[in-house]
């Protein structure tokens, strides 16, 4: 299986693919353009970070972007059918793994998601709200106002620091 670590932009003596190319290579002198070549074709390139975070993947090498990152390929059968390339996955040094997240990664994430619940929560709120003060709002219209108003002080209520055990609120099912 074919492995480049720590691919970092360099500058060839002889710009074998032109001068407005960006150029990567590895920690052992490998250009990753004259490289790609020796990966094969049915296996899944995983490009992870120095942590081993696994950041994108892809069946086409060519596909990938790994400034600063490193590459190596695996079977089909060696990698998760779940794999994404949203931070929930580890190379380890041999096997593709589940993350285990931090309590303040958590946390983080937590927040991401309550302010995400927020502002969705206020988007329906607006103008439902808006038809409320004008006094035009239908009964329909102030069920839903008050369904999503208990929604966003429910959402509002949430405290990140009990990630990953949070009980998010439901949307209203209206």
């Amino acid at each position: 299986m074919k492995h480049l670590k720590n691919l970092k932009q360099y500058t060839p003596e002889i710009p074998s693919l032109g001068l407005d190319v960006t150029y990567l290579r590895d920690e052992n002198g490998n250009d990753w353009y004259e490289h790609q070549k020796e990966y094969s074709a049915d296996t899944i390139k995983v490009a992870y970070d120095a942590n081993g975070i696994i950041c994108a993947f892809s069946h086409d090498v060519s596909m990938l972007w790994p400034f600063n990152l490193s590459v190596i390929e695996f079977s089909e059968e060696d990698t998760p059918k779940k794999l994404s390339n949203t931070g929930e996955w580890l190379f380890d040094g041999e096997n593709i793994i589940p993350r285990q997240f931090s309590q303040t990664e958590l946390e983080k994430q937590a927040q991401q998601d309550k302010d995400q619940l927020m502002v969705l929560a206020t988007k329906v709120i607006a103008p439902l709200q808006d038809a409320k003060d004008l006094g035009i709002a239908t009964e329909e219209e102030l069920t839903k106002l008050k369904a999503w108003v208990i929604f966003r002080i429910q959402t509002n209520r949430v405290e990140v620091s009990a990630a990953p055990n949070i009980t998010w609120p439901t949307y209203p099912n209206i």
